[in-house]
C-alpha cells in the first residue's frame, strides 16, 4: 500500500482526504496565512507543484495574485468567507479566471484553518457556451419541425386539389372546390409565412399613438368575419368611454384582438358567445375576453403561447397567433394572460398601460 503523503498534526486526516478528493484546485491554510496542503488539482488546472506550495504563505506565492493574497486574511477575518472571481497565474505567465470560494473551517483550537477553492472559470465559461449552442439548436429543431409541420398541410390540401384539376371529368361543382382548397390553403401557408416574419422583425421600433379601442375591436371582427363560426357566434364589446384609449400602434393591436377573437371563434364551431369588456385597473386598462368554449387545460394553458402550439379542439389554427400577441402585448408595456378551467371556457386578459404611461 503506497503511503500517503505527510499531513500536518494540525490538520485532521477527514479533510486532508476531504481536499483530495475535491474535483478542483483546494489548500487548506492557517490563520497565518501559511499553506498546510494543496490537492493534485493543482498541478492539473494550474501547473503548479504541489510541493511548491506547501509549506508556504499565501502571500509569497505567484499563483494568486498579489491584491488577491494581500488582504485574503484581512477579509477572512472579517467575514469568515470569500466567494468571487478571481485569476491564478500559471508558470508560463498565462492567466487563467477562476471562481474561488475560501471559508472558516475551524476557528479553535488553534491554528484556525480556512479552505479555498479554485473553480477555473474557462472551462466553466466552455461549458455554459457548449449548452446555449445546444439549446439554441434544439430550439431550432423545434422551430423547423413547426415550421414543416405547419406548411405541410395547407400545401398538401392544395396540391392535392391542383392534382385533382388535371382530371378534365370532374363536374364543374368539384372544379369549384377544387380551386376553393387551392385558395384556402394557400392563404393560410401566407398566413404562417405572414406571421413568423413579424416574429422576426425588430421589436424595439414601431409607431405609437393614442389608440381607441372600440375602433380596434370593430376592425379585429371585420376581420374575423370570414370565419366558418362567426355568424354563429354572438360578439359583444362593452369598454366604457373613459377605458377605451391606450397608447399604442393600431394595426399591431387590431393583430392581438384578431388573433384572441380567432381563438375563440375555433373553439366554437356549433356558435356560442364572446364577450369583450373593459375596465380601469390600477394604473392601466385591463380588457377581458370571455367565450363559452371548452376551456382550457393545465397542460395546454403551458403551452399556450408557445409557437405552433394549437391548443384548438378543432385543430384549426397555425399556432402562431397567439405567440405574436404575446410579444406584441410585451413591446406595448403591457401582458396577456388566461384564465380558464375545462368546461367553463376561457377569459383572455390584456393588460395596458396608462395611455400617458411610457409602454
Amino acid at each position: 500500500m503506497t503511503k500517503r503523503r505527510d499531513i500536518p498534526k494540525d490538520v485532521p486526516p477527514e479533510l486532508a482526504a476531504m481536499l483530495d478528493a475535491l474535483p478542483i484546485p483546494g489548500y487548506i491554510i492557517d490563520g497565518e496565512g501559511s499553506i498546510l496542503l494543496a490537492n493534485a488539482e493543482v498541478k492539473t488546472k494550474f501547473d503548479w507543484k504541489v510541493s511548491a506550495l506547501t509549506g508556504r504563505n499565501i502571500s509569497d506565492i505567484l499563483l494568486f495574485p498579489l491584491p488577491f493574497r494581500s488582504v485574503l486574511l484581512q477579509r477572512l477575518g472579517e467575514h469568515g468567507s470569500i466567494h468571487e472571481e478571481s485569476e491564478r497565474l500559471m508558470p508560463d505567465g498565462t492567466v487563467r479566471p477562476v471562481r474561488t470560494q475560501w471559508t472558516l473551517l475551524r476557528r479553535t483550537p488553534l491554528p484556525a484553518l480556512y479552505l479555498g477553492t479554485d473553480e477555473d472559470l474557462a472551462e466553466v465559461r466552455l461549458r455554459e457556451q457548449e449548452l446555449e449552442q445546444a439549446r439554441k439548436l434544439a430550439k431550432i429543431g423545434v422551430l423547423s419541425e413547426g415550421i414543416a409541420h405547419e406548411l405541410r398541410n395547407p400545401l398538401s390540401y392544395a396540391l392535392s386539389a391542383v392534382q385533382l384539376l388535371s382530371d378534365d371529368r370532374i363536374s364543374e361543382e368539384v372544379r369549384s372546390q377544387c380551386i376553393q382548397t387551392i385558395n384556402t390553403g394557400l392563404r393560410k401557408a401566407g398566413l404562417i409565412v405572414d406571421n413568423l416574419l413579424s416574429l422576426g422583425k425588430p421589436r424595439t421600433q414601431f409607431e405609437r399613438a393614442l389608440v381607441n379601442l372600440h375602433d380596434v375591436v370593430a376592425e379585429a371582427q371585420e376581420a374575423a368575419a370570414a370565419h366558418p363560426s362567426y355568424r354563429k357566434v354572438r360578439i359583444t364589446e362593452s369598454i366604457a368611454a373613459p377605458d377605451s384609449t391606450v397608447e399604442g400602434n393600431h394595426d399591431m393591436l387590431v393583430q392581438v384582438f384578431h388573433n384572441v377573437i380567432t381563438n375563440a371563434l375555433n373553439e366554437l364551431p356549433e356558435g356560442g358567445r364572446i364577450d369583450i369588456t373593459g375596465e380601469r385597473c390600477g394604473n392601466g386598462l385591463c380588457v377581458r375576453i370571455a367565450d363559452t368554449g371548452p376551456g382550457v387545460s393545465e397542460e395546454q394553458m403551458r403551452h399556450l403561447f408557445d409557437p405552433f402550439y394549437t391548443a384548438s379542439s378543432s385543430g384549426t389554427g397555425t399556432g402562431l397567433g397567439l405567440t405574436l400577441s404575446y410579444y406584441i402585448m410585451k413591446e406595448h408595456g403591457g401582458s396577456i394572460e388566461v384564465e380558464s378551467r375545462p368546461g367553463g371556457g376561457a377569459v383572455f386578459v390584456l393588460h395596458f398601460p396608462a395611455a400617458d404611461a411610457d409602454p
